[in-house]
């Protein structure tokens, strides 16, 4: 919470109209400025002299607030100053490491501020995702994390419908009600939405604990089982070491007298 509330009071700390970081890309600075330089900038504090490091983009993009991310930025050396026709002044600029001059000037406007803090190598990862190499790997991560979130999804609702099938024969035997049915194929779609501590029909208590124990997602299996206290025939559920017991015939007066429904 702390890194986020930091990351979003960044533009405030740095006093600057847009988001105060820029990573170096190239070697033009080199060795002041390292490729894949962090640079953490803020607005300037006194006029711009020369030899001053200022960052900048050619070209503003009309949104003040996004020029350093729908922007190039350059970081670059201030080697001289002038003022335009207009009245507004502009920055002669160089790259320590390059032999000319920068083919342009800049105006005053488009200084996005000058270098506050640089970490060094921390802007890799974003040189990385820019590249065509890392646009690659972002969009195969992105569908691999899309797609397997669908496989996922769709392979909990298989298991659904095979555990709420296990219910429907006992419906269709007429073992259970078809309002019991009703109950517990609500129980098996909204488990997940359901606080234990609001149910009170043992048997849907039951079967609640044992979906949110993750019983879905175990492999299980069926199996008849005599019930202990009317000796009427019940169902099984087991799932690894967790097993749901339901006995239709008990289940049916479960909120009255309590009905043999048991997780363990």
């Amino acid at each position: 919470m702390a890194l986020l509330f930091l990351a979003a009071t960044l533009p405030f700390i740095a006093r600057t109209g847009t988001y105060p970081l820029a990573v170096v890309d190239g070697n033009s600075m080199y060795p002041n400025l390292k490729n894949g330089d962090l640079v953490f900038f803020t607005a300037p504090s006194a006029p711009i002299q020369n030899g001053s490091i200022i960052v900048f983009v050619q070209q503003r993009s009309g949104v003040p607030a996004f020029d350093s991310v729908l922007q190039q930025v350059v970081i670059h050396r201030v080697i001289g100053t002038g003022l335009e026709p207009n009245g507004v002044t502009y920055y002669q600029t160089k790259g320590d490491n390059n032999e000319a001059p920068d083919p342009f000037v800049t105006d005053a406007p488009n200084v996005l501020g000058v270098p506050a803090v640089v970490v060094p190598y921390a802007g890799f990862p974003v040189i990385f995702a820019k590249s065509s190499y890392g646009m690659v790997t972002i969009v195969a991560f992105v569908s691999l994390w899309f797609f397997t979130g669908i496989d996922s999804k769709l392979e909990e609702n298989e298991e659904k419908k095979r555990f709420i099938a296990v219910f429907a024969r006992q419906a269709l035997n007429g073992a259970i009600s078809a309002g019991q049915f009703e109950r517990l194929k609500l129980a098996v779609d909204y488990y997940d939405e359901m606080p234990i501590e609001l149910l009170r029909d043992p048997t849907i208590l039951s079967t609640v604990d044992w979906l949110k124990g993750g019983g879905l997602s175990r492999g299980w299996k069926e199996e008849s089982q005599a019930c202990p206290a009317c000796g009427s025939e019940g169902v099984s559920v087991i799932a690894g070491d967790k097993t749901l017991f339901v006995c239709p015939r008990c289940s049916e007066r479960g909120s009255t007298r309590g009905s043999v429904s048991s997780f363990y």
